[in-house]
């Protein structure tokens, strides 16, 4: 009897045998559920050939029946399968149904030379707007070339991961990271071939504020390597011919400065603080623009921190060391920490800002902070002075903590610019009583040579003896020296990290601190 296929729309619950074309889109990794007793699944999306999408999924022991079968971008006829309404926030396509194959379910290859373009359609989002969806479960779908793999590392948890820079036409180059069984399958496979150019089709992966903006893998993530689409096939086309291009765009660290993944927003993309006091508890992150102040209650404005990853550590500064955070061996640096309260009118927001942002905004650097502080100064006084100047936009992020066994929400602002770097943007602020606009006239930047006019004349013969001593550090040899791995554009060097502060590094510090002029001029006094 000859064979009658039917496509995915002619597929229904009420049919009992019935026979479809079917091509791979995607096939997941072995999984495991949530629910008590545990259940093994493997999930697939398949298309037939007018494009229609269909979910699929195998449980259990019928998953090594089809081990050698349905691999990626081949066709099959499948016969037989289980059909199941499908819940609408899982569907993949307008087709109302989904797919369980075991093993009275009959697959067979569909033998050619290759396999046709995928006939289904693609949604990607760009580049420029992942921000929108940073730190949430908000999962995107996205296409880009693979330009250099870093090693794999080992993490804390017992995980393993590896960075990997991806890179489109936006010309916007960013971090994607492989966790687990993706690090150990297709990101093997895109290391060892990393000279190919190979266009990678990201599905439902995590946007995240680590390092900025960068995407990672979850464990229902899909990952399709040179998928045989049209559009893959044209993205390879222009980075072949814009390599050069995108090799200089990755030498200059671009994937790593905070400018280039996060710069400026429009004037639509800006809410207003009342707004983001309730929503960021679920859209976790927001631009937002206001004057702001000095948080009370601060002693201390800043932290030691690894010069690698930036992520603190209770080590004192000028050590070498290797990081429990991102595994690589590095200086231990002071960091610019700095409490400030957000207000446009509509509400104050309480939130941190760290490292070069911070000092956009006041006149004090990490080293200035971290000597004053050896002898026991406190710049309060001044550091307000300074803040109440200044107008900011601002990224800002909601999380959440553990204090005495609750959790606590607090906001950390990823990126910040000035009123002068955002000077498209109104800076006009709203007062909570009238509504009153107020134009935002001392929005300026400090400027160095004013950096004094705050101080009285003893803070400001300690703050001058800490400039000089910044400036002999910077010109004297350092004292501990730390050998960078360059990064080597489209290969994968062993023992090769992230050195996320390249692009965006604190102000680097004397580690010599006893031998300082600031120390030199406090012992003459006594």
């Amino acid at each position: 009897m000859a064979r009658r296929c039917l496509s995915v729309h002619e597929v229904n619950d009420k049919m009992r045998r019935w026979t479809v074309l079917v091509q791979v889109v995607e096939k997941s990794h072995v999984l495991t559920s949530n629910r008590s007793p545990p259940i093994r699944f493997q999930h697939l999306v398949l298309t037939d050939s007018e494009g229609t999408l269909v979910s699929a999924v195998i449980y259990g022991n019928d998953i090594r029946y089809f081990s050698n079968l349905l691999q990626p971008f081949k066709r099959y006829y499948i016969t037989g399968g289980t059909v199941k309404k499908q819940d609408a926030k899982y569907k993949v396509s307008d087709y109302q149904f989904s797919w369980v194959l075991h093993n009275k379910t009959l697959v067979e290859e569909y033998v050619e030379p290759n396999p046709p373009l995928l006939p289904c359609t693609f949604e990607f989002t760009k580049f420029e707007d992942l921000f929108r969806f940073t730190d949430t479960e908000n999962v995107q779908n996205l296409q880009a070339v693979v330009v250099t793999a870093f090693a794999t590392k080992e993490q804390n948890n017992g995980c393993t991961t590896r960075d990997f820079i991806v890179v489109n036409e936006e010309k916007k180059p960013m971090l994607l990271t492989l966790w687990n069984e993706f690090e150990q399958n297709q990101g093997t496979q895109l290391a060892n071939s990393i000279g190919n150019a190979n266009v990678i089709i990201g599905m439902k992966l995590k946007i995240t504020t680590f390092n900025y903006l960068s995407l990672t893998t979850k464990p229902g993530s899909g990952l399709l390597i040179n998928p045989p689409t049209s559009e893959a096939n044209a993205l390879k086309d222009w980075y072949n011919a814009n390599k050069e291009e995108i090799a200089e765009l990755i030498q200059q660290m671009a994937y790593k400065d905070s400018s280039k993944l996060l710069p400026p927003p429009s004037s639509k993309d800006i809410i207003s603080v009342a707004n983001a006091l309730n929503t960021l508890k679920d859209v976790k992150t927001a631009w937002i623009t206001g004057k702001i102040s000095l948080s009370p209650g601060q002693q201390k404005f800043w932290f030691e921190a690894c010069e690698n990853c930036q992520k603190s550590i209770n080590v004192d500064v000028g050590w070498v060391m290797r990081c429990s955070s991102c595994k690589e061996e590095s200086k231990v640096i002071a960091r610019t920490r700095v409490g400030i309260a957000v207000d446009d009118g509509t509400g104050s927001i309480n939130t941190v800002i760290f490292g070069l942002d911070a000092e956009k905004f006041i006149p004090f650097t990490a080293l200035q902070f971290w000597e004053a502080h050896t002898e026991e100064l406190n710049f309060s006084a001044e550091l307000a002075s300074a803040l109440g100047k200044h107008a900011i936009v601002c990224f800002i992020r909601y999380y959440e903590s553990d204090y005495q066994g609750q959790k606590e929400g607090k906001y950390n602002i990823v990126k910040a610019y000035t009123a002068e770097e955002s000077a498209h943007i109104p800076m006009a602020i709203t007062t909570a009583e009238a509504n009153e606009i107020i134009p935002d006239q001392q929005a300026t930047v400090l400027q160095p040579t004013k950096k004094t006019e705050f101080f009285s004349p003893s803070t400001k013969k300690i703050l001058d003896a800490i400039a000089e001593s910044s400036t002999a550090a910077n010109e004297l040899p350092p004292a501990v020296t730390t050998a960078k791995r360059a990064l080597v554009f489209g290969t994968v060097p062993p023992g090769i990290g992230l050195d996320s502060a390249e692009a965006n590094t604190p102000t680097l510090l004397s580690i010599n601190a006893p031998g300082s002029p600031l120390k030199k001029q406090r012992d003459d006094e006594l």
